[in-house]
């Protein structure tokens, strides 16, 4: 077999040539594609060539009139792109009436074409003959077959056994939309009797590519910890270069988005794109998809999750808490869904505290509001309870003054770095952005986040 490739601005740039013998006599020819081919929209042609002399018998030599070998064929890797148009030429191609040489193409989907009936009556000599769509008819009856260019002759081939039980077209153009990759086989049956023929250079198949939409396929997510994870993806940018990022959330509505990668360098390879993301729930699944998109259109990965680590060796925060600009306090409560948790509550944080239980509650999904209802003193503070005794506050804990103004208490090792994050709902998928950030000089540090600016405000807080 041979592999030829050339481009439309380089058409000799790239013939490095690897010869491979075969035991049955096939010389492989392969000539690299270029990582950029089809770069900037310019069609990529690329040619496949079994080298293997085709041996023409008449039905005096046996009852089928079949060639040898019946039939002959060539492999096609998978492609880039989208076929814009495909070409046989024929090799050498001698007898003394090409009039009853039919030829028939298969692909590997089992399309099919019927390529050459019924073409002159006269001898033909050493001619190299191409099949496309673009060429001139076919001689007819008194004309000779000589080298050149030939529309399908479009006639049916023979559907008896041994022949192949093809669907079959009268042009080459019926092969776009159909799979490329795979054996492609061409048949030679001669519909009569006289003397023997050949094509003695065998023949080429020439694909003409251009850009598609990337090929995209979710990997499983890496490095995943409480609040971090790396998503992967294999992109085959489709001769285009393309640009791949990944949405990730709560729900297949995602609403959140990775940086971006661009693949400008290699046009013709599937690769592995990863991109991290930060700033997610512990305890949690979160869905994911690759999108891919090039001058030719977007493509998605399709819907992938994984689980993010409780996050009990990092201390996140289990509690958040808003305050309406009502006055009014709500807290919501992270944990793993089935998990039982209480929730405590202390009037000051003034040494030593005394938290006294608030509530108790056993989790029915990974994020869960509790209404404390109106305060019944002038500050209040929450938090959940630990295995710790004395019960120690969570890494933030809120408080609501009588003056309806926000009290954040953020507790942890001093000279640690904490971002604050800050969300205006809780309606999946959650945007925290950033509010602030600090680094402790004591185990607990209070935080005035001054006045609202939204109707509700949501913080949490993690260790950096």
């Amino acid at each position: 077999m041979n592999f030829n490739q050339i481009t439309s601005a380089h058409p000799a740039r790239w013939r490095r040539r690897f010869f491979v013998s075969a035991s049955f006599g096939l010389l492989l020819l392969l000539l690299l594609l270029p990582p950029n081919a089809g770069a900037g929209g310019a069609p990529t042609v690329l040619s496949f060539t079994n080298t293997t002399p085709i041996i023409i018998y008449t039905q005096d030599d046996n009852s089928f009139g079949v060639a040898s070998p019946f039939p002959s064929t060539n492999q096609v890797p998978s492609l880039p792109g989208a076929l814009q148009s495909v070409t046989v030429t024929l090799y050498g191609l001698t007898d003394p009436d090409t009039a009853s040489i039919d030829l028939l193409l298969v692909g590997p989907s089992g399309q099919a074409v019927d390529l050459m009936d019924a073409a002159g009556s006269e001898p033909a000599g050493g001619a190299t003959v191409t099949i496309a769509d673009s060429g001139a008819a076919l001689p007819g009856p008194g004309g000779t077959l000589t080298t050149g260019t030939y529309q399908p002759s479009g006639n049916p081939f023979p559907t008896y056994v041994p022949f192949p039980q093809a669907v079959t077209t009268n042009v080459l153009a019926g092969f776009i939309g159909t799979p490329l990759g795979g054996t492609w086989s061409l048949y030679e049956y001669y519909d009569d009797y006289g003397g023997d023929g050949s094509i003695s250079g065998g023949w080429s198949l020439t694909f003409t590519l251009v850009p598609a939409p990337p090929a995209v396929t979710n990997q499983a997510a890496t490095n995943i910890t409480s609040t971090n994870a790396t998503l992967i993806a294999t992109v085959n940018p489709n001769l285009s270069a393309a640009t791949v990022y990944f949405q990730y959330g709560l729900t297949t509505n995602y609403g959140n988005f990775s940086a971006t990668n661009t693949l400008a360098s290699d046009l013709v390879d599937a690769q592995p794109v990863a991109l991290p993301i930060t700033g997610l729930l512990p305890g949690t699944t979160i869905h994911f998809q690759a999108v891919a998109r090039n001058s030719a259109g977007t493509n998605l990965g399709g819907d992938s999750t994984f689980s993010t680590a409780s996050g009990a060796s990092s201390a996140p925060p289990v509690l958040v808490a808003s305050l309406t600009n009502g006055a009014s306090l709500v807290l919501t409560l992270y944990g793993n869904p089935g998990s039982n948790y209480t929730v405590v509550s202390a009037t000051s944080l003034l040494s030593p505290i005394t938290w006294t239980a608030f509530t108790n509650i056993t989790l029915a999904s990974a994020a869960q509001v509790i209404n404390p209802g109106p305060l019944t003193n002038s500050m209040k503070f929450f938090a959940v309870e630990t295995n710790v005794t004395p019960p120690a506050p969570p890494v933030l804990v809120a408080s609501l003054t009588n003056g309806a103004s926000l009290v954040l208490t953020l507790s942890g090792n001093p000279g640690s770095s904490y971002a604050i994050l800050l969300a205006t709902n809780l309606l999946p998928p959650i945007h925290w952005t950033p509010f602030t950030n600090l680094t402790l000089t004591n185990a607990v540090q209070v935080i005035n986040p001054g006045p609202l600016t939204n109707p509700m405000e949501f913080f949490r807080a993690a260790q950096q």
